[in-house]
């Protein structure tokens, strides 16, 4: 009897270690996933927090190419607008420009013919600074290959040669018929377009000089030879400066 209730216990304190035994292995088990979950968790919050770092920026790098952009287009939009006024205010000056052109057009034919009479009565020292302008006027205004900005750029050249020896005084060497078949060296000296004084070296033969319709007209003035001689001395240097008084004719 004794050795069946030994026997019993046996039994039931191996039932017991068997069980505790689960129990452990079991905590064992639980206790293994719990660590195992919480790497996982840290893990995952590890991941999380680089992605994130890696999302805000990007999110900055994209605001900031956004912002870019939007300036661009601003900028882009300011540009056309600039464009079109530009190409409004051009194209308004080229109507302005393309009616003033047919009226030149239309008047230098004109006014090329009046050039050509003009210039008949500039004096020799002007037309030999000239020459080359002169050549180029057409013959025919209604039939020349010369365009408009070439035409209206030899009457201005031509005009503006004139006005600048009209505003000057201008001396020179020049050969003067004083007799039918006798030419001496005289100095001339041109005031403006509107008159001029010559004188030969010995002051034996001098007179006026003024433009007529072709061409300039030299008459000789008896006995003006010393005062006028005079003149031209004091204009170069050669004589003190002095108030001389010479005869002069107007037609």
């Amino acid at each position: 009897m004794k050795k069946k209730i030994i026997v019993a216990l046996g039994v039931s304190s191996l039932l017991v270690s068997l069980h505790a035994q689960d129990k452990i292995g079991d905590a064992r088990e639980i206790l293994n996933q719990w660590v195992e979950t919480q790497q996982i968790i840290s893990e995952t919050k590890s991941d999380w927090a680089l992605e994130r770092s890696i999302l805000r920026d990007s999110e900055k790098l994209l605001t900031s190419e956004l912002e870019r952009l939007d300036a661009e287009l601003k900028e882009m939009n300011a540009t056309a607008t600039a464009a079109d006024e530009e190409r409004t205010k051009l194209a308004a000056e080229k109507e302005t420009l393309g009616a003033a052109a047919a009226v030149v057009e239309a008047n230098v034919g004109s006014l090329e013919t009046q050039v050509k009479a003009i210039v008949q009565t500039f004096p020799a020292p002007l037309l030999d600074k000239i020459k080359p302008l002169i050549r180029r006027l057409p013959k025919d205004p209604a039939n020349t290959k010369l365009t408009l900005g070439e035409r209206v750029q030899n009457i201005v050249g031509i005009l503006s040669q004139a006005d600048k020896f009209n505003g000057t005084i201008t001396q020179t060497s020049e050969s003067r018929e004083v007799a039918e078949g006798r030419v001496i060296e005289v100095r001339t000296i041109y005031w403006g377009l509107g008159g001029a004084f010559y004188v030969d070296a010995a002051g034996e033969y001098a007179g006026v000089g003024y433009p007529a319709t072709e061409g300039w007209e030299w008459p000789q003035i008896e006995g003006a030879g010393p005062k006028i001689k005079r003149l031209l001395d004091v204009y170069e240097g050669s004589e003190d400066i002095q108030f001389v008084a010479v005869p002069s004719q107007i037609k």
